[in-house]
């Protein structure tokens, strides 16, 4: 009998019951599998084909202990399970450090092998053995600067050693050692980088200090947002966005989640110097003003164009703050059609249902050529359209940038919604497997951004980091001398703008503000 077994697809899996068993829970579901079997009637004459199906009983793991956890890397039979090895390796570091990791392997591995003399079970151990290999291979292939462990490299140290004594026969002690040399001369390259960075700091950076902002054109300010924002998204770990980078877990002593770090830094500068551009116009006439607040407008759209949501939303977050939303007669002075995109730029990350707009918008557009841009007012629609247009007849295909405060707040309402550890003090493995989903969905929209082409111009970047940025106090402050408020009791209403300043930043920036205040 031939059998050529398919999961069916009318039928998925249906959880039947929990498992215990010491150091683990699992979940049980039923599984059907339908199958074609072959019969030959008769010596010399044709198949005759049945469909057939039947019940699996499927095993999942939902808490255990770090050893089961390892353990559930491998199947039944003894091959690699790769979805939960993706899981686990997205997300273990909330629960145990690589060190722990690779000593639980070995220490399985040395186990195994002192069974394979069985010959019962030989057959079966020397599967297990090999997925084991695998695992760490995978793992070092994958995940290559979990090992990177200045400067003494623990884990590459003790994996050669491992592999030399235990699996000679095998190339993971020669990469190891490769993977150590590496590290090491990027290490030193960084360091002779950042002396050079500092005397370039002390004998003065190249590029025009003289460059004004009215000499940028908002398409090279938008792809230079873009070019930034790209770099460092592309650089995002995305297990430093779990979290063990937020205050609770952090106080366990956490490492500091540079990436992240780096990511938020940047939305926040973008933020402050559409602030300092607008309110650094004192003895301007409103109208001069407008034209300010228009530009960072257009720019906006010129990065909505670039499907760029994290400049996106620092420039509307930026232009949302009170001592320039409060600026009436400014805004009053932007045309009409304007005021009607600066509307529809804000309403994609309006926080009703979720801010379900703009996750909608980041999943629809995320490996698309380039934005499907819709518009209610018919100027923009006509304009909108020609882009479109020219965008095709050019081959022009975008990257994405996302806003990273979306996936910072799922993983942190994750992780206020699920324990670490269950109440028989195993690892939740099913909170870590929600909190694998947005780390998917991260790592795609990671490749999404290698597609931009833009070279970086220096004249900009000294433009940039030359803009004085204020506190919030002091932006108050020239946004009253500006236009001054119609309340005659001053310091109340200086007190009350600057708590509804803090609240619409808190509002705009969500997770990202709150965190890089800690």
């Amino acid at each position: 009998m031939d059998l050529g077994r398919q999961e069916s697809q009318d039928e998925g899996n249906r959880f039947w019951r929990e498992e215990r068993e010491e150091g683990a829970v699992y979940m049980v579901y039923l599984k059907r599998v339908t199958y074609r079997s072959h019969d030959r009637l008769e010596e010399g004459e044709k198949f005759m084909s049945h469909l057939m199906w039947e019940t699996l009983k499927v095993r999942v793991v939902k808490a255990g202990t770090l050893e089961r956890l390892v353990e559930c890397m491998e199947t039944c039979q003894g091959d690699l399970d790769s979805s939960h090895l993706n899981v686990f390796l997205s997300t273990y570091r909330t629960f145990a450090s690589p060190e722990q990791v690779l000593k639980t392997l070995i220490n399985r591995f040395i186990m195994l092998k002192s069974c394979a003399k069985d010959d019962d079970r030989k057959e079966m151990v020397e599967e297990q053995l090999k997925t084991i290999r695998s695992v760490i291979s995978v793992w070092l292939d994958t995940h290559p600067d979990d090992f990177r462990e200045h400067p003494d490299y623990p884990c590459l140290l003790d994996l050669e050693d491992f592999a030399k004594e235990h699996i000679a026969d095998s190339d993971l002690g020669v990469r190891a050692r490769h993977r150590l040399e590496k590290f090491q001369k990027e290490a030193k390259t960084l360091e002779e980088s950042i002396e050079e960075m500092h005397l370039g700091a002390r004998h003065g950076i190249n590029g025009d200090k003289n460059v004004l902002f009215n000499q940028i054109s908002n398409r090279s300010v938008a792809e230079q947002l873009t070019f930034k924002d790209a770099e460092l998204f592309r650089k995002v770990v995305p297990h430093h966005c779990l979290g063990a980078v937020w205050s609770r877990r952090r106080k366990k002593g956490g490492k500091n989640p540079s990436s992240v770090v780096a990511t938020i830094q940047q939305f926040n500068n973008v933020s402050l110097r559409v602030i300092a551009t607008v309110l650094n116009t004192r003895g301007m006439k409103t109208s001069q003003r407008a034209k300010i607040l228009q530009r960072w407008i257009e720019i906006a759209q010129e990065l909505r164009d670039l499907k760029n949501f994290s400049s996106l939303r620092a420039i509307i977050s930026g232009l949302q703050t009170h001592p320039v939303y409060r600026l009436r007669k400014t805004w009053a002075a932007l045309p009409k059609n304007i005021m009607v995109l600066f509307t529809e730029l804000s309403e994609i990350f309006s926080n009703e249902n979720n801010q379900i707009t703009s996750r909608e918008l980041l999943m629809k557009e995320a490996t698309a050529k380039f934005p499907d841009i819709e518009s209610q007012n018919k100027t923009l629609q006509r304009r909108n359209l020609l882009k479109r247009q020219s965008w095709i007849e050019n081959g022009i295909v975008q990257g994405t940038v996302p806003y990273l405060g979306t996936f910072l707040t799922d993983l942190t309402m994750i992780d206020t919604a699920f324990a670490d550890i269950t109440d028989d003090n195993l690892i939740n493995f099913e909170k870590h497997r929600k909190e694998f989903e947005v780390i998917a969905q991260l790592k795609l929209l990671q490749s999404a951004a290698q597609i931009y082409q833009i070279v970086k111009d220096e004249n900009f970047w000294t433009w940039f980091y030359s803009v004085n940025v204020y506190t919030d106090t002091e932006s108050h402050d020239l946004s009253c001398t500006i236009e001054p408020p119609s309340d005659s009791n001053a310091k109340i209403k200086k007190k009350s703008a600057s708590c509804a300043h803090t609240v619409l930043k808190m509002a705009a920036v969500y997770v990202l503000y709150h965190f890089i205040t800690l």
